[in-house]
Formats: structure tokens, C-alpha cells, sequence
């Protein structure tokens, strides 16, 4: 029983080495450390020394860029075990758990100012095939509309790292730098336009309720009539219904004066009238 309960007490205090930042639990020095450490590929300020950037397949990443955009335990995990494929070792025979804390910390430390420019530069490179030119993702592959993206800054950064299984968004983080991964998502995030269900209310009550007094009202027809609801069709799929349904020919010059934003609010009135 003695020896269970000396485990169990063991097991608990590691449990709280990984909890907390080190700072707060010992006075380590984590610039230091991470200067004796990493600095050789990764430069003493965060952004990729010469060495670092020579590395083959890979060159070393800026974490100035994305200290604040991947989370503590994705870098505590990249520090630890290191990235297989790449220059980077795992630091766990170098640092204890402790000292690896502190390095997080001192890396978290850092400021980076994103370059929209260059965001929207890379951005139309690498993105706009899938998610169109303006974010909107009217390419007709299924790909998210970014202006209307519920995921934070964090949130884009970790599918541009590691893609969507199951999907055509794959990783980026071979094919685009850290500091243009910044960039691009804070650029994506600049798109954001949530879409207001008050103004696409009114806009319905304009538009469509002579026809369809409320979104229960709308009938499913051809290729949807295997949908249950309006809640069993993508956004992409109901945004072409309305532009270009059979109800068009009666609809007319009506639908051609709703912009974008408008068939959002719309959309997004009758996913909470079905909720």
C-alpha cells in the first residue's frame, strides 16, 4: 500500500511539472537556455539564423512568427520529441521537463508584427485555387469559406500546419515559412465577416417569404429531395441554390441585387430559424 501510494504521489507531482509554467514553479532561465540550445539554428531573437536557414530538407523555423499562434503543448511536444524528417532532435536528453518549460516561456515571450501584404501575396499563391481569390470559396470544391470562418488566429494557423483529414486542405508547413503562415492567417483573418441572421431576416421577409413564408416552408426538389432539410445542405450548395434554383425565373431581378454578404445573412437567418 505504501509503495502505491509513494507512486501515486510521484505520478501527481509530474502531472503538475506539465500544468504550469516553469516560471512560476522555478527561477530557470529560459533566454539562457534557449540560447545555448536553440539559437544555433533558430537565431537569439526567434528568427532563423544562417546555419539554420541552410538545413537540408528542411531549413529551421522562425518561431518569432508563431509563438503566439501554436500552443504550449504543440511546442512542448516539437521540443521534447523533436519533428522526424528534420534537423530537429528531440531535446529531452538535453532538457528536463522543467527547463523545457522555460523555454516555452522565453519563446512565448516574443512579439511578431504580421505583413498583410505578403499574406495576401502568399495567400493568392498557394490558397486561392481552393478558396478563390477573395476567400469566398466559390471554385466549386467544397473548400471553407474563409470570410465567414468561425476558427481564431490559432485555429488557422493549425490547419494550415497540418491540414483537414479527410479533406483537400493538406499541411502547409513544408511548403510555406513560418513567418508566411503568420502571415497568411492573420491576412485570412482580416477577411472575417460574420454573418448577421437579424439582417437576413429582413432581407428573407423581402426576398423569399412570398414564396416561402418561412425556411420550414421550403420544399427540397430534385438532387436535395434526399436531404431531410435545409440543415443537411453545405453552405456551399444552398448558397448556389438561391442564386441560381428554379425559383429564379420567378424570383427575377430580385436575387440578382443581393450581394454576397446579403445571401450570408440570409443563409445564416435560416440556420437559426432551423436550430
Amino acid at each position: 500500500m505504501r509503495t502505491h501510494h509513494f507512486t501515486g504521489v510521484v505520478l501527481g507531482l509530474a502531472m503538475a511539472v506539465y500544468a504550469l509554467p516553469a516560471t512560476a514553479q522555478n527561477n530557470i532561465d529560459g533566454k539562457a537556455l534557449y540560447e545555448a540550445n536553440c539559437a544555433m539554428c533558430h537565431g537569439k531573437t526567434g528568427e532563423v539564423s544562417e546555419y539554420g536557414k541552410s538545413l537540408k530538407p528542411f531549413p529551421a523555423r522562425n518561431h518569432r512568427a508563431i509563438a503566439k499562434l501554436i500552443s504550449r503543448d504543440e511546442l512542448r511536444r516539437i521540443i521534447t520529441y523533436g519533428v522526424k524528417g528534420t534537423a530537429m532532435t528531440p531535446k529531452k536528453y538535453t532538457l528536463d521537463p522543467l527547463e523545457i518549460e522555460a523555454v516555452i516561456d522565453y519563446i512565448q515571450s516574443f512579439d511578431y508584427k504580421p505583413d498583410l501584404a505578403n499574406g495576401k501575396k502568399r495567400f493568392e499563391a498557394v490558397c486561392s485555387s481552393c478558396h478563390g481569390m477573395d476567400g469566398r470559396a466559390k471554385t466549386g470544391v467544397g473548400a471553407k469559406n474563409l470570410v465567414y470562418s468561425k476558427l481564431d488566429l490559432k485555429g488557422i494557423v493549425h490547419t494550415m500546419r497540418y491540414g483537414r483529414p479527410g479533406t483537400l486542405m493538406t499541411s502547409k508547413r513544408h511548403q510555406l515559412s513560418n513567418t508566411d503562415i503568420a502571415d497568411v492567417a492573420n491576412y485570412v483573418y482580416s477577411l472575417r465577416y460574420m454573418a448577421n441572421p437579424a439582417k437576413g431576416k429582413k432581407l428573407y421577409g423581402k426576398y423569399c417569404a412570398s414564396c416561402h413564408a418561412t425556411p420550414a416552408d421550403i420544399k427540397l426538389i430534385g438532387n436535395a429531395a434526399t436531404r431531410r432539410s435545409i440543415a443537411d445542405i453545405d453552405d456551399h450548395q444552398l448558397d448556389l441554390r438561391i442564386r441560381h434554383g428554379r425559383h429564379v425565373d420567378r424570383a427575377g431581378k430580385k436575387i440578382e441585387r443581393l450581394s454576397a454578404d446579403d445571401i450570408q445573412d440570409i443563409m445564416a437567418y435560416m440556420r437559426k430559424y432551423q436550430n
